[in-house]
């Protein structure tokens, strides 16, 4: 980066620095449960990153109430022909460092996230694109051959936001976006600071700031917001979310999530590669009661791969009732006996341990033992993605509420090596999303979902355990925030604070 943008960026955070700390008083205090692993929304490879990038960053479209795509960056859109996609940008916008947002500016992060270099997770939802097609200074054609449908829908994800031209790998601990919040600082392990972005080109903040703590475990997260040094807290557990029914300072929320939970299996193990052992597990885990005993009215059995606030989910029960007869029946049909496993997961604890030990002593009930490591995000990623995985629990959400975002990134064979941790890969399943990802009669398009979730639950390579129901409390003084299936989507253009602590 030449010298003069980089005095120009540390000149900016100076200000920022001084901002925040005249109207400390007025910032929003929230929590996440682990470190971003990266700023830089391309490279960020969880949901909590995201948390943060979406106040630094913008896309080109959002999701709005109900699945409706609306305006971000592109003001309006059109289909000229079946294979292009128009972007009209907004003009006047800049990002954070002064440089100007136009149709190269947007092309060019487009392709960044695209080049194979960067290893980015959220690639796969440009692989259709064959052309970057600039009309005039503010508009550009995404063109695709064949039509690609879920393009548009895959432009309001997070990973695809919108950097500046000259990006380079520095972005992700000082990030720079056109969004309603700017970077202050990041110090990992203790808090990230945002300040408001005056000249946000959808009018400034009312917030005059954001910090996110980090507070590793779910039961520290609702200590500190019961004490009252956080002012929203998501994704509460059972317990925390009851506990907080009778304050009368407090506002709780629940909400439909794209999230599902699963017990993912490595289909390329010498055992759990075995069709009958994937269903003997199956049928000696009792979901429904799972769901009932942990989490009462804030979780749903599981219907199928995706959860009900996707297009096209289905919403019959899985074709696996608690059988546990049948599951050692299954593993002796295997030829397996005195079988050892390890079940990998994150560390944050809260209800994931719960449902975890749930995991381990059901398959002990069948004669299968479970060994529990727990990870950090960053190691947990590198586990599942080598030949260590065995089985690991896990959530898939679809962010876009497309059913090709979780079918094609956790299931289709392309991913194998990189989102399809299970190492599915099987071509008549690849064909059915690539015929749905085409077809734009949408009765026609249902259809071929169904058949590829039936087909996801024929050969197991996840057991769906439940489907989220999204919660977070907050401080009744807290209005404006938005969330819309999930906690990463959380939306703080228009919060604010009715009072300030200490007037």
């Amino acid at each position: 980066m030449p010298i003069g943008r980089r005095l120009c960026r540390a000149l900016v955070a100076l200000t920022v620095l001084g901002s925040l700390t005249s109207v400390s008083a007025q910032v929003l205090v929230t929590a996440l449960p682990l470190n971003p692993t990266s700023l830089d929304p391309h490279r960020a490879i969880e949901g909590y990153s995201f948390m943060v990038t979406n106040q630094i960053y913008d896309t080109l479209v959002r999701l709005g109430e109900g699945g409706v795509i609306e305006p971000g960056l592109a003001q309006a859109w059109s289909r000229p022909e079946p294979t292009v996609l128009r972007l009209e940008l907004r003009q006047g916008v800049r990002f954070h460092d002064g440089q100007v947002l136009d149709a190269a500016a947007v092309a060019a992060s487009l392709q960044r996230l695209s080049n194979p270099l960067l290893a980015a997770r959220g690639a796969f939802l440009l692989g259709a694109i064959d052309e970057y097609r600039l009309v005039d200074a503010h508009t550009l054609d995404l063109v695709t051959d064949p039509p690609f449908v879920p393009l548009l829908a895959n432009l309001t994800f997070p990973a695809l936001a919108i950097v500046p031209p000259d990006a380079g790998l520095d972005l992700a601990r000082a990030p720079v976006g056109t969004g309603p919040f700017r970077f202050v600082r990041w110090r990992e392990g203790d808090e990230v600071e945002l300040v408001a972005n005056e000249a946000y080109w959808g009018g400034a903040p009312a917030l005059a700031g954001v910090r996110f703590r980090i507070i590793p475990d779910a039961a520290a997260q609702a200590i500190a917001f019961r004490a009252g040094d956080l002012d929203l807290i998501h994704d509460l557990t059972p317990d925390a979310y009851a506990a907080l029914a009778d304050r009368p300072d407090v506002v709780r929320s629940s909400y439909p999530s794209e999230r599902t939970s699963y017990l993912e299996f490595n289909t390329a193990h010498p055992v759990l590669g075995d069709l009958r052992v994937r269903r003997a597990f199956a049928h000696a885990i009792d979901a429904p009661l799972l769901v009932d005993a942990l989490f009462g009215d804030l979780a749903l059995p599981p219907g199928g791969p995706l959860a009900p606030l996707v297009r096209y989910a289905l919403q019959d029960p899985i074709p696996y009732p608690f059988d546990p007869e049948r599951a050692r029946a299954l593993l002796r049909e295997a030829g397996v006996e005195d079988l050892t496993l390890t079940l990998d997961l994150g560390n944050e604890g809260g209800t994931e341990e719960l449902v975890a030990q749930y995991v381990q002593a059901a398959l002990a009930d069948v004669g299968v033992r479970l060994e529990l490591r727990r990870s950090d995000f960053a190691a947990l990623w590198d586990i599942v993605t080598s030949d260590r995985a065995e089985l690991s629990f896990s959530f898939w959400g679809s962010d876009t509420l497309d059913p090709d975002f979780m079918l094609g990134a956790a299931l289709h064979s392309r991913e194998v090596g990189g989102n399809n941790t299970s190492r599915y890969a099987n071509p008549a399943f690849d064909a059915l999303l690539d015929r749905g990802a085409t077809t734009t009669e949408d009765t026609e398009r249902a259809e071929i979902y169904a058949e590829a979730q039936r087909m996801v639950l024929d050969d197991l390579p996840m057991l769906p355990l439940y489907h989220h129901v999204g919660t977070y409390a907050k401080r009744a003084t807290l209005e404006g925030e938005r969330v819309l299936g999930s906690s990463f989507q959380l939306d703080l253009r228009r919060a604010r604070l009715t009072t300030v602590a200490g007037d």
